[in-house]
């Protein structure tokens, strides 16, 4: 995916204008690209779109209009899109109040390394970020990427199922990723 640049950050001023319709935008986006991986764990497949508006968000909550600082931000979400022929995702462990969080946590270490997309005869392993798990905790949000050629994105356009399963020991679950889901990726692919 191509990185962020600078000139893809407008102004506080104009962004105030566009904001009301961009939100509406990324949100109507993100419905069809957020899925639920069984009762416990959420992704939502991110792209240029969905960090853009993060990175304006945030210059506009913590008022920076600085290019050097704005740069900061467009370098830091940055890091999560993934570079070249590849999909990413954040991977949300959904916890409340009433867990026994520290427990809940150390039983799901390493789930990030566990994660797979697969379609037509195709198992792509999701590779993630290192170091948001060891062997006494994993963190409730983990960065993933899928990487594809043209060939395996060729496959992933024309599957007539594409799954995402978590084979994790202690969290096994899957979910069949909507037509409407796939048709975005793909774009994402595309669009490299």
């Amino acid at each position: 995916m191509k990185p962020l640049a600078l000139k893809d950050i407008i102004s506080l001023e104009a962004y105030e204008k566009e904001r009301q319709e961009m939100r509406r935008r990324i949100i109507a986006l993100k419905a069809v690209r957020r899925v639920h991986v069984g009762p416990r764990v959420s992704m939502v497949f991110e792209n240029r779109e969905t960090m853009r508006f993060q990175v304006q968000e945030m210059c506009r909550i913590e008022h920076i209009e600085d290019d050097h600082l704005i740069q900061q931000e467009i370098d830091c979400y940055n890091d999560l899109l993934p570079e070249g022929m590849a999909v990413g995702a954040t991977l949300l462990i959904e916890l409340v109040q009433e867990d026994d969080m520290p427990t809940l946590l150390k039983e799901l270490s390493g789930i990030e390394e566990t994660v797979w997309m697969s379609f037509n005869g195709h198992q792509v392993k999701a590779q993630a970020e290192a170091g948001r798990s060891t062997e006494e905790k994993t963190s409730s949000v983990h960065y993933l990427t899928w990487r594809f050629d043209s060939p395996l994105r060729d496959a992933l356009s024309t599957a007539c199922a594409v799954v995402l399963e978590i084979r994790h020991p202690h969290y096994e679950h899957e979910f069949t990723l909507d037509s409407k889901t796939v048709a975005s990726l793909v774009q994402d692919l595309i669009g490299h």
